[in-house]
């Protein structure tokens, strides 16, 4: 498997994940024209992405899916709800390239197994995604308010995975947003913390010391990123435990191609 975070932030989101059959985007958040070039500067040529997977449908998810979809003929993957809430913003995409999945189920796709965890976002049927093939398990969790024990098992088997850590609490709350979006991003239907993020992979690390984790979906206003990665490993440390591999993503940019 191969992994790469190919941009992350709320200025567009989208990640490659590679098997020996399959070559998958979770989100295209960025336009097409910008994913294009990302993939090209890292060797993957646009034209051999087999599927796109759709998390949720606010723009930073699916800004160029519609143009992908009808641009290179491939298959668009997402729950019934995120398909109402994105269908009219992406524009057509022909019916044999609408694929519907549900929520907390598996599907098998040529080599791979695919795994869909439900996600606590004020969207109409979000969900994280999880892909195992050949023994190793590569994810995607951002987007939540909320940590359930899916996330968790995922976490905890897989190899690689990106994992949302989006804000430092202090400076959203003594930040300039207004109140109710403060509350809306703390908010069980908003996103983790860098403290949730800390707490979350601590658990993870006490049977998952090996797993590579990339600190995913920061806010470019209330997070930087040194104080999300010294935050999350020093709470791992607190807990007795190695930090191990935690790198950050980047937003508007990619990070190295991961072999797992």
């Amino acid at each position: 498997m191969r992994f790469c975070a190919i941009s992350s932030g709320s200025n567009g989101n989208c990640t490659f994940i590679e098997t020996n059959e399959e070559r998958i985007l979770i989100d295209i958040g960025l336009s097409a024209r910008q994913v294009e070039n990302l993939l090209k500067a890292k060797g993957i040529d646009p034209a051999t992405i087999t599927s796109v997977l759709v998390t949720h449908e606010h723009s930073d998810h699916i800004h160029g899916v519609g143009v992908w979809a009808r641009r290179y003929k491939v298959p668009v993957i997402a729950t019934p709800g995120t398909w109402r809430g994105m269908e009219r913003a992406i524009g057509s995409v022909p019916e044999e390239l609408r694929i519907e999945i549900a929520p907390d189920k598996k599907y098998h796709m040529a080599d791979l197994m695919l795994e869909v965890i439900s996600t606590s976002h004020d969207a109409n049927e979000p969900c994280a995604y999880s892909v195992v093939a050949g023994g190793r398990r590569g994810s995607v969790i951002t987007d939540t308010g909320m940590v359930t024990d899916e996330m968790v098992r995922v976490l905890k088997e897989s190899d690689i995975a990106v994992v949302e850590s989006n804000h430092d609490l202090e400076m959203l709350l003594s930040g300039p947003y207004p109140a109710i979006l403060k509350k809306r991003i703390h908010g069980n239907l908003g996103h983790l913390s860098n403290e949730d993020c800390g707490k979350l992979l601590s658990e993870v690390r006490t049977v998952n010391p090996n797993g590579v984790f990339l600190l995913g979906h920061l806010s470019d206003e209330n997070n930087r990123p040194q104080l999300a990665l010294r935050t999350v490993r020093d709470i791992i440390l607190e807990n007795g435990l190695a930090p191990g591999e935690i790198d950050l993503t980047v937003r508007g940019s990619s990070t190295d191609v991961y072999k797992a």
